[in-house]
């Protein structure tokens, strides 16, 4: 990384317009990736170089504190809206990074509400690639507060704009990751509908093998609730907002599809499809075709412009229905191109090991055994996983290392899965759940017992088997269900 300061804030341009009227009557925006920018902050950040500590705040003689208990070390971000701070719980020692709404913006109409809801809405998720909101309140000197987890790492956009356009297999990495976080949200009915660069921001952790770049999405200002009602006229990025909503149609999960198509075509292509005056860009979602990726950079895969264009459809029925099934079109794309890592062939030679050898034979068999097994985290990501589980979930074999279970088949058949789940991590003295479910094929109904392991406090294993039972085919078509 090359800029290793806490970057929960975005650096991002002054493109994202409010639009009440016809096409015709917007104006034109800046380049939306500008280096230098300030942009109308409610409710993103923008990240400001000097990491001066604000002397209102803070200053030698007297530590501010906001909300009884944050201590204010720096600011981080600043824009016209708001400002984010690098704060330490005064009692946890922890640090966070604190966004506090300016006081003038807090008089808006509807801005305290819309802060608000931000902070709800970010704050029910728990996945890898989501910044968390852990608290939220009202200060009685600065007014509204919300505080997230503080990320170290980069904004995408300014990373795109220094290597003018990414790798293959890096851009789609991080859009499988955004997928992943997109598909999440929406199983809890929540549209994000402002999917952007400057709303994703890339950090880097460490596994017991190797550093990986996580992506971490950002910025519920705009985020809607499926079974909501829009109030209020369309707001977001114009580069990004897909035709339905442009013609004032409810969001669904297929407008956050299509800006994820626009988001992986910019950073193959390193410009989006359509560019100009706000006027010429709606026009284009609305109107023309884009143009394939593969027509713009040697050497992309046709798997790869398949799965954009598909993506791009100007009508929501004709992409992917959801972003699981865009995961699903990625990885196979993915696959084709050989950008996934392959499990190594496991030798049948009789030989003698080390103990460090020991383990990693142990680790292959593991991944040999007939028996679908996989360990999975608090959020339900995959730590490890063998052959047989990926096809028992996935239908194929392929590496699930990262991948969370609910973008697999698996809770369409074990309902309870996600609850099951929870309960095992919130209750320490519990160490197994068993469930017998019934699913049914062309030879009709079976039994399978799934089970739920504790390994340790922050591991689960989970594993199936098909019982020697074989139920009658039902008269009409059956899904899943758990049977206790």
């Amino acid at each position: 990384m090359s800029d290793n300061r806490p970057a929960n804030a975005n650096d991002a341009p002054p493109g994202e317009v409010t639009i009440e009227a016809e096409p015709p009557a917007l104006e034109a925006v800046a380049d939306p990736h500008a280096d230098e920018r300030e942009f109308d902050f409610g409710p993103q950040m923008v990240a400001e170089g000097s990491g001066t500590a604000l002397p209102p705040l803070h200053t030698q003689s007297k530590q501010r504190i906001i909300g009884g208990k944050y201590v204010v070390l720096e600011r981080i971000a600043q824009g016209g809206m708001g400002r984010v701070y690098r704060v330490r719980h005064q009692h946890l020692e922890n640090e966070f990074a604190l966004k506090i709404m300016m006081e003038q913006v807090a008089g808006t109409p509807g801005a305290r509400d819309m802060f608000f809801r931000e902070a709800k809405i970010a704050s029910s998720f728990s996945h890898l690639n989501i910044a968390h909101v852990v608290d939220f309140g009202d200060d009685p000197d600065m007014g509204m507060y919300m505080v997230m987890e503080l990320v170290d790492g980069e904004p995408l956009h300014r990373m795109l704009h220094r290597e003018k356009r990414l790798s293959i297999r890096f851009a789609c990495d991080i859009v499988m990751q955004v997928a992943d976080a997109l598909h999440h949200i929406h199983q809890r009915d929540i549209v994000h509908c402002d999917i952007k660069t400057e709303n994703i921001l890339i950090t880097e952790v460490t596994t017991q093998r190797r550093r990986q770049r996580v992506a971490k999405l950002l910025d519920f200002g705009l985020a809607r609730r499926l079974s909501g009602k829009s109030d209020g006229p369309l707001s977001g990025t114009p580069q990004y907002i897909a035709p339905e909503r442009i013609r004032g149609e409810q969001p669904t999960p297929a407008s956050d599809v299509y800006s994820l198509g626009i988001l992986l075509y910019e950073l193959i292509c390193g410009r989006v499809p359509w560019e100009g005056s706000v006027e010429e860009i709606l026009r284009g979602h609305l109107e023309r075709p884009p143009a394939a990726p593969s027509t713009l950079v040697a050497g992309v895969d046709p798997a790869l412009d398949r799965l954009i264009l598909h993506a791009l459809a100007k009508k929501p029925t004709d992409r992917h229905h959801d972003c699981a099934q865009f995961q699903y079109e990625l990885k196979t794309a993915m696959d084709m191109m050989g950008l996934r890592a392959r499990q190594p062939r496991v030798s049948r030679g009789a030989i003698e090991v080390s103990p460090v050898d020991q383990l990693d034979l142990t680790s292959r068999g593991f991944r040999r055994c007939r028996l679908p097994l996989a360990m999975v985290g608090a959020n339900g990501t995959i730590s490890a996983a063998n052959d047989a589980f990926s096809i028992f979930v996935l239908g194929r074999i392929e590496s699930m290392v990262g991948m969370s279970l609910s973008s697999t088949a698996l809770p369409a058949f074990w309902p309870s899965f996600g609850e099951d789940l929870a309960t095992m991590f919130g209750d320490a003295t519990l160490a197994q759940v068993e469930r017998v479910l019934v699913v049914a094929d062309e030879h009709g109904q079976k039994q399978i017992l799934v089970w739920m392991e504790r390994v340790d406090d922050a591991t689960m294993q989970i594993g199936a088997h098909q019982l020697n039972v074989t139920l009658p085919a039902p008269a009409l078509p059956s899904s899943g269900r758990s049977i206790h």
